[in-house]
């Protein structure tokens, strides 16, 4: 099993830090879905507390990935050059950090012969912005640690936008599994019809 652990201390509010531990680091291939169900699980966990904030992470998410789609095939020295794989330039993952006072974890267990499972621990008494860092904060992590990863992510946040916008909203519990199954079908298919249109070339 792998474990993803995400640790802020008493200062967070005047200065958004975040460090970001891995046990056991899960297959780099397995990212995109180790993100997309955190996304989702964030998102309608938002919504039963603060629904304004849930919406806001999702459109900052979209926001980025709006932005950055015309980037995607640029080179990565010049997009971290640019900052273009920060999503929010004011939070900042570090490598230690005094005085943890609240840790998430996100437990990943592979499954033979298909995708991991994912299951988050966050104290019921999480604060908003907390919970919407720690969603930043992994994909900042995945986005610097996985050369292949700031190509999917974009069109995996686009993909799980158009989910709920147009099938099911991120507070039906539904959503949590549904989003990143739906993202996932939408980006092969794009792969798939890419793969024809170049084979006709």
């Amino acid at each position: 099993m792998s474990t993803i652990i995400i640790s802020f201390n008493n200062q967070f509010n005047e200065k958004p830090h975040v460090m970001l531990d891995i046990e056991n680091p899960a297959e780099e291939h397995e990212h995109i879905w180790i993100w997309d169900h955190y996304f989702s699980l964030v998102l309608n966990r938002l919504a039963e507390q603060d629904a304004e904030h849930a919406q806001q992470l999702l459109d900052q998410m979209s926001e980025w990935a709006v932005g950055f789609a015309n980037k995607m095939y640029s080179p990565i020295n010049e997009l971290h050059a640019e900052g273009a794989l920060k999503v929010d330039k004011n939070l900042s993952l570090v490598k230690q950090l005094e005085n943890i006072d609240e840790i998430f974890m996100i437990e990943v267990s592979s499954q033979p012969g298909s995708w991991p499972t994912v299951h988050a621990k966050i104290a019921d008494n999480a604060s908003p912005e907390k919970l919407h860092a720690s969603v930043i904060a992994l994909a900042h992590y995945f986005l610097t640690n996985n050369t292949n990863f700031f190509r999917e992510l974009p069109m995996h946040v686009l993909g799980m936008r158009k989910y709920y916008n147009d099938d099911t909203p991120f507070t039906a519990e539904e959503s949590i599994s549904g989003a990143p199954a739906f993202a996932f079908n939408l980006a092969l298919k794009f792969y798939q019809d890419l793969d024809k249109k170049m084979q006709r070339q």
